[in-house]
């Protein structure tokens, strides 16, 4: 038996076979950036182009061979197509176009600000509904939102997610010369309005949109008519810079029978912060110091109108529908949300400075073009009482 399958062995036809390697296996993801790589021992030259669908120009383009990978500098949304060629032959082997629905989408910002985050928040839902991506949010402020957009999820910042298809970071960012990054901001955010950061990031459409917020109204602390007021700020650059205008402001409500809720983290009755104010304004209900965001959402819901300024509770007032008088002459009228009465820097008066340079945040006096000069701070001390207490007037007429 054995000399027989020998035999039949060696009457066999050998056909000389070569060895053939797996192909190699293509991978991509759009996370902070588009990135592309080639996996595998089947040696071979590839040509990758990163093509922007909206005008069909190469964003970036890159040869690699096996166990590379290349990867665009843009980090924001680009709607892209990738086409990968192989070299050898010129054929298209590959060719991905961007596509999230269902897949993982992490959005992180960048900012703690309490108007950042309040501007930038209502576009992430936006990209979700667009997109129909099971997305993932990491804000500073997760409890404001998180109840109220039940098809999001929630992450703390710096929690680190696994089996991403694509993420963005909203923020204002700079390069190490203190220029707009163009490979994170698309656009000098300091010419658009604050809320157009998030969608100019995120490849959206711009419109004026409100959060939906968990804070409750729960009622009126305060018996009778009132109207809140938060006149300080991060940067003296911020403040309305009137020698006496708020108390005069002040006055003027407390004659018409209205009361006046200060409602500022900056204490009443500190020298130093008073003295920004012209002195301790009187004839306001001191309601400052630390205190909830939900606290300060129901006083200002409740009230009449709410004052301020280029800050924080000036957003919130704007997206709990509270009428909003701004008085804003360090930035230009386009920067903050149109539903207000925003009063601003006179035509013939210096302004608008945060929207040509960057903000000094350890300058506390900063001023670019007029500091340490009898012009310092123009833009508002410019700004005359009377100009606001108009402004009060049509919020309250067109409120009432």
């Amino acid at each position: 038996m054995k000399e027989i399958l020998i035999q039949e062995y060696n009457n066999l036809i050998k056909i000389p076979t070569k060895f053939k390697l797996p192909k190699n296996i293509f991978t991509l993801n759009y996370v902070m950036g588009a990135k592309f790589e080639v996996l595998g021992k089947n040696k071979a030259n590839y040509n990758v182009k990163f093509i922007d669908q909206k005008n069909n120009r190469v964003i970036y383009e890159s040869d690699v061979t096996n166990n590379m990978w290349c990867k665009t500098g843009k980090k924001y949304f680009i709607d892209y197509k990738i086409q990968v060629i192989d070299k050898k032959n010129n054929n298209l082997v590959f060719e991905d176009v961007y596509n999230a629905k269902g897949k993982r989408v992490y959005i992180h910002f960048a900012s703690k600000a309490i108007g950042d985050t309040l501007a930038w928040f209502p576009y992430v839902e936006e990209f979700r509904k667009k997109h129909k991506c099971e997305l993932i949010v990491s804000t500073f402020h997760n409890k404001w939102f998180e109840a109220t957009y039940p098809e999001i999820k929630f992450v703390k910042p710096a929690t680190e997610q696994f089996n991403l298809y694509a993420m963005y970071e909203i923020g204002w960012h700079y390069d190490k010369d203190g220029n707009v990054d163009n490979n994170l901001n698309p656009s000098n955010f300091r010419k658009l309005p604050l809320q157009k950061t998030a969608p100019d990031i995120l490849g959206l459409d711009y419109k004026e949109i409100k959060p939906k917020l968990t804070f409750k109204n729960t009622g009126s602390t305060i018996e009778g008519n009132y109207i809140c007021i938060a006149p300080h700020g991060s940067s003296h650059a911020k403040y309305w810079n009137h020698k006496g205008g708020w108390q005069k402001v002040i006055d003027y409500l407390n004659n018409r029978g209205y009361k006046v809720v200060m409602i500022t983290q900056e204490p009443l009755g500190d020298e130093w912060h008073d003295s920004k104010l012209g002195g301790t304004l009187k004839g306001v209900i001191n309601k400052t110091g630390d205190a909830s965001l939900s606290e300060r959402a129901n006083d200002i819901m409740n009230a009449k109108a709410f004052i301020g300024i280029g800050s924080g509770l000036s957003w919130l007032a704007w997206a709990v529908q509270t009428p909003v008088i701004m008085i804003s002459g360090f930035s230009e009228a386009y920067s903050e949300f149109n539903d207000c009465e925003r009063i601003t820097h006179l035509k013939d008066k210096c302004g608008g400075c945060f929207n040509k340079v960057r903000l000094d945040a350890g300058d506390w006096e900063w001023c670019p073009e007029h500091k340490d000069t009898d012009r310092h701070y123009e833009c508002t001390t410019s700004i005359k009482p009377q100009l606001v207490v108009d402004a009060i007037n049509r919020q309250l007429e067109k409120n009432n």
